[in-house]
């Protein structure tokens, strides 16, 4: 008798029913994750945006401190033309007060007896002190010597300067000299004479005062102390201070004031109405502070102005 075969079929109703569950959990699923896939899918667009967002604020940020860096160096330029403007002014303001003090000096005189009638000597041994351009009719002068640091490449220029200056003077005049330079441990001043009087011109007291400006060689540092200077000046008995300098005065050494605002002071404390001539030697054409301070001492204190290259 034949057995009967049994047929075996690949998929049971069990299995199907599994798969059909699967499949449907799986879009379930699908539905229940599809926003938050959405919003994946946006958010990616909004980063995009903010990094393009970014990217343009960054550039705008980029030109904002360019045209910030344009108004700072504008500002700082106006603020140095006002600087400029407020020494200026600084300037004539001294000016106008010595000449108002001058005119009230005069103001103060008794007027003057009448003149008698003296006949003219026919040769007189005073007169008009000339010196490289530079006129006076003062009789009784002062040479200040500046022996800043960066003055020591020029002493040779020094020397032939106060050489000059003394060959322009003639017997019956007065004179002195008075270096000067700032140290470590405060002004120095060494002078000639050494009691800081005033020696008449002759032949003797020229030859002792060069040798004495040519024994300065060597001895030039530091800077230049020109406030504690004139203080020394204006007590002398000196009716004329011929000032031979750079022409660069450090306001650490100078009451902290700028080269404006020490002229107005030196100015103002010129009481007694002293010329004041300066003579500005070395690379004056460097700077053109050098000139400008010079020039400007000179002619708010009556005196004449000089620059001398060698």
């Amino acid at each position: 008798m034949r057995t009967r075969l049994k047929s075996f079929g690949v998929f049971s109703l069990s299995a199907i029913d599994l798969f059909a569950s699967a499949m449907g959990a799986f879009i379930v699923i699908s539905l229940i994750l599809m926003p938050d896939y959405q919003k994946e899918v946006r958010l990616e667009d909004h980063f995009r945006y903010i990094e393009a967002l970014a990217r343009e604020t960054e550039a705008r940020l980029d030109e904002s401190e360019q045209a910030m860096r344009e108004r700072l160096e504008a500002l700082r330029t106006a603020q140095g033309l006002n600087e400029e403007m407020k020494q200026e002014q600084q300037i004539l303001e001294a000016e106008i007060a010595a000449l108002e003090a001058q005119v009230a000096a005069r103001r103060s005189r008794p007027p003057p007896p009448e003149p008698e009638v003296i006949p003219e000597p026919e040769e007189s041994n005073l007169v008009t002190f000339r010196f490289l351009g530079l006129k006076s009719e003062e009789t009784r002068y002062l040479i200040m010597v500046d022996m800043n640091g960066y003055l020591g490449q020029y002493e040779e220029l020094m020397e032939r300067t106060v050489s000059r200056a003394l060959e322009s003077l003639q017997p019956g005049f007065e004179f002195s000299i008075l270096a000067f330079q700032q140290l470590d441990t405060g002004p120095r001043f060494v002078r000639w004479p050494e009691d800081g009087g005033l020696a008449p011109m002759n032949a003797r007291n020229r030859a002792q005062a060069l040798a004495f400006t040519h024994g300065l060689a060597g001895s030039y540092g530091g800077s230049s102390p020109l406030s504690a200077a004139f203080d020394e000046a204006f007590a002398s008995d000196a009716e004329a201070l011929v000032l031979i300098s750079d022409g660069l005065p450090n306001p650490a050494f100078n009451k902290s004031l700028p080269p404006g605002g020490l002229v107005r002071d030196i100015t103002l404390r010129n009481t007694r109405g002293k010329e004041i001539h300066a003579v500005t030697i070395g690379d004056y054409f460097k700077y053109r502070g050098t000139v400008e301070f010079m020039e400007s001492l000179a002619r708010a204190n009556a005196g004449g102005f000089l620059a001398l290259a060698q």
